[in-house]
């Protein structure tokens, strides 16, 4: 069993999706501190006028220590219009616009009350656009909320009984090998090398939503994911 872990980042960018075709099991890390400003309610994409940030409002003042799945979106705020309009200023000229329509606005429309509920929900969508058949499962559902940094990790892996990890790079600084080969779990590094594709607006920039790739390439997006990476010791 190969097993990746990772943050459920709202419309993540290409690598996560790269991640995911390479294991069994793809484990959405829930039950860690929310990241103000980070991409747990946000991304990027590629406009005319530059990049901008695809932002959902989130209830964060006074609750600093909250884990991302009891985040709650700040429905308050009327951030729906704003968000299809960017959406629309950055794709609606690409050949595959009404694969991105269909994609997110279904999800944007729901009354999520969540931030984690919309984010699965976009995740999920863009999985099955892209026909990526990994299964997925919540670590919070695997009751190892005890646990911290390296050892939560190690533990997910245990009890998902997963010979293989797939790390991200930063887990160089602060992954406890001899505590994974103690309990066989051989710990491999995603050595993601992004490619570069047909894109709107310009020269190429990289690191954007997968919905930038879907924009421009649609069908053959998996095709592209399949193609750039590699996997290292």
């Amino acid at each position: 069993m190969i097993v990746a872990i990772q943050q459920p980042e709202h419309l993540p960018w290409i690598g996560f999706f790269n991640k995911m075709i390479q294991c069994d099991l793809f484990v959405y890390l829930d039950n860690v501190q929310f990241k103000r400003r980070y991409f747990e309610n946000r991304n990027r994409v590629k406009t005319s006028d530059g990049i901008k940030w695809l932002t959902v409002p989130v209830s964060s003042k006074g609750k600093f220590h909250q884990k991302i799945r009891d985040v709650l979106i700040d429905n308050w705020k009327p951030w729906k219009k704003k968000y299809k309009g960017l959406l629309e200023l950055a794709y609606k000229k690409s050949s595959f616009w009404d694969d991105i329509k269909d994609i997110v606005f279904p999800c944007i429309e729901q009354e999520h009350s969540k931030l984690i509920d919309l984010n699965l929900s976009l995740i999920e969508k863009c999985k099955e656009y892209l026909q990526i058949e990994t299964t997925t499962v919540l670590a919070s559902s695997l009751e190892v909320d005890e646990f911290k940094g390296s050892d939560i990790i190690l533990q997910i892996c245990i009890k998902t009984h997963g010979a293989t990890y797939i790390s991200g790079p930063d887990g160089t600084d602060y992954l406890n090998h001899e505590d994974f080969d103690g309990n066989d779990v051989i710990v491999k590094y995603h050595d993601f090398n992004h490619p570069d594709y047909p894109q709107m607006h310009g020269q190429f920039t990289s690191h954007m939503s997968i919905i930038d790739l879907i924009a421009n390439c649609g069908p053959e997006s998996l095709k592209i994911l399949q193609e750039c990476y590699r996997v290292s010791h």
